[in-house]
């Protein structure tokens, strides 16, 4: 289970509204970007609050091998076990945002790197492939469901 994500390289992103960045709003996929490089940056501080604070009330986290997390007592719960367990260095590029309406959208990243086990003091290569479905709630982008899988060859 590897959700810490430090570093964040935008490579392909939906093309800007210009007009919206004309005025000096950042476009949804901006917006969406920004959103994902935050939760990069919180998680490699490791800070519940914060993280907790980038979901949305009833988000979901889909880890392999665990049942889904639903809502925010377990999420925090599941972000205490990760944070408590593994400390992830890994680059995160998101390969593709879509805006689907003006609620909805997802992103398609990947995450390379190493993780550490804390209590073990070992480590090994990270190689991820995670889906972020965020959903604008009042007037902010937040993540509603996030997945992820290995790419570790079996």
């Amino acid at each position: 289970m590897v959700l810490m994500l430090p570093t964040l390289m935008a490579t392909t992103v939906t093309r800007h509204n210009e007009t919206s960045e004309a005025y000096g709003a950042l476009s949804d996929q901006d917006q969406i970007t920004t959103l994902l490089r935050t939760y990069g940056a919180v998680l490699s501080t490791r800070s519940l609050p914060s993280v907790l604070n980038l979901y949305t009330t009833d988000g979901v986290l889909m880890a392999p091998n665990f049942a889904p997390s639903v809502g925010q007592e377990a999420l925090k719960k599941s972000y205490e076990r990760i944070f408590s367990t593994i400390k992830l260095d890994i680059q995160f590029t998101i390969d593709e945002i879509v805006v689907m309406d003006d609620k909805w959208a997802f992103a398609r990243t990947t995450a390379e790197g190493t993780k550490y086990w804390i209590e073990k003091g070992t480590q090994e290569s990270h190689h991820n492939q995670e889906i972020f479905v965020c959903r604008k709630d009042e007037g902010e982008w937040k993540i509603a469901r996030y997945c992820f899988s290995s790419m570790k060859r079996l």
